[in-house]
């Protein structure tokens, strides 16, 4: 009797193991099945945002993404805070064209030093919610951006939210179109922000981004405006007492491969990566969107101000800018506005 209980468990062992190989060998071959279908590289990837950004966020889900499905064939280097390119954003966009990085994430008001037309995403409150602006970039308006971009030598993958921009200062909680007078607010640069200051009585000071917390710090400027998540992530509530949500406009971080470089990758590599940045962009906007009372109330209670536009508040804001509006919307032609559904 022991003796068969022996051979009895001698064949559970042998049975059991057996198992465990085929699970570790099906494993293997899975992963190599992935591997061998991918080129073997590693993806360069610059983004302006610093660790916290939206757009650093986003790269770092594209980089989990990629590598995991790809069996590990295809890694990617992340160079957050445009370090390629010393901090500046302009740079940082050359560095794509000329093929030093692979894929690069910058905002709506970088990208339209390729061709300003690009700016019509931009323009005041022509977005209902995130959704809709979402819908737009990866839709009719994403198509746009990328029959642009592919006559400057890149390719237009997607984008991310960079966010609806509320304006931050020093000096007045901003209610009313006259509360913008005489402050000296930064742009990122670009002739439509410049002229939509401008139009309220305030002083647009263009500035690289990696140039504003001191400047805000120092009283070079009084203040600026950008996402509650850009501002957040670069502790702008450490260095601003007014917050007015005012949705004025909204920016997205486009992502863009240089097309020399993208085009010598096979097929399936090359639809990996679309598939992986469109993945990454949605997930990531959905925390930015559900996170965003949470910051609010970060900067609340850092001792911010805060107060939200009304409707009939806007409404008084766009009556000045209304033939400021139809000049740009004529500028950026009919095409662009199109294909963002401006009216």
């Amino acid at each position: 009797m022991k003796k068969i209980l022996a051979i009895l468990l001698s064949v559970c062992m042998l049975l059991a193991l057996a198992a465990c190989g085929s699970s570790s060998s099906d494993t293997a071959s899975s992963d190599n099945a992935n591997s061998a279908q991918y080129d073997k590289v590693e993806l360069k990837l610059s983004c302006n945002g610093t660790d916290q950004g939206n757009d650093t966020r986003g790269a770092q889900k594209f980089k989990e993404l990629i590598e995991e499905q790809s069996g590990g064939a295809i890694t990617v280097q992340i160079y957050n805070n445009d370090q390629l390119a010393s901090g500046n954003m302009s740079k940082g966009l050359e560095l794509l064209l000329d093929g030093t990085v692979d894929i690069d994430i910058h905002s709506t008001s970088i990208i339209a030093n390729l061709d300003s037309s690009l700016m019509v995403s931009t323009l005041p409150w022509i977005f209902s919610d995130y959704q809709a602006a979402e819908d737009a970039f990866f839709g009719t308006g994403g198509d746009y951006i990328a029959s642009v971009l592919e006559g400057k030598g890149v390719t237009y993958l997607g984008a991310l939210h960079n966010g609806f921009k509320l304006m931050t200062n020093n000096k007045v909680l901003i209610k009313s179109p006259e509360d913008l007078n005489g402050l000296k607010m930064r742009i990122p640069g670009g002739d439509f922000f410049a002229a939509f200051y401008s139009a309220y009585g305030a002083s647009p000071q263009a500035m690289s981004w990696s140039e504003v917390f001191s400047a805000l710090q120092q009283g070079t400027i009084d203040g600026q405006d950008n996402s509650i998540s850009t501002c957040v992530s670069n502790n702008i509530q450490e260095v601003q007492k007014y917050f007015t949500i005012s949705r004025h406009t909204y920016e997205a971080f486009t992502w863009m491969a240089n097309t020399a470089n993208f085009e010598k990758l096979s097929a399936s590599t090359q639809e990996l990566i679309r598939s992986c940045v469109e993945q990454a962009c949605k997930e990531t906007n959905q925390e930015i969107v559900s996170e965003e009372d949470e910051l609010i109330q970060k900067c609340k209670d850092a001792g911010c101000e805060f107060y939200e536009l009304t409707d009939a508040d806007i409404e008084s804001f766009r009556a000045v800018i209304a033939d400021l509006i139809e000049e740009y919307k004529a500028k950026y032609g009919e095409e662009a506005c199109k294909a963002f559904n401006v009216q």
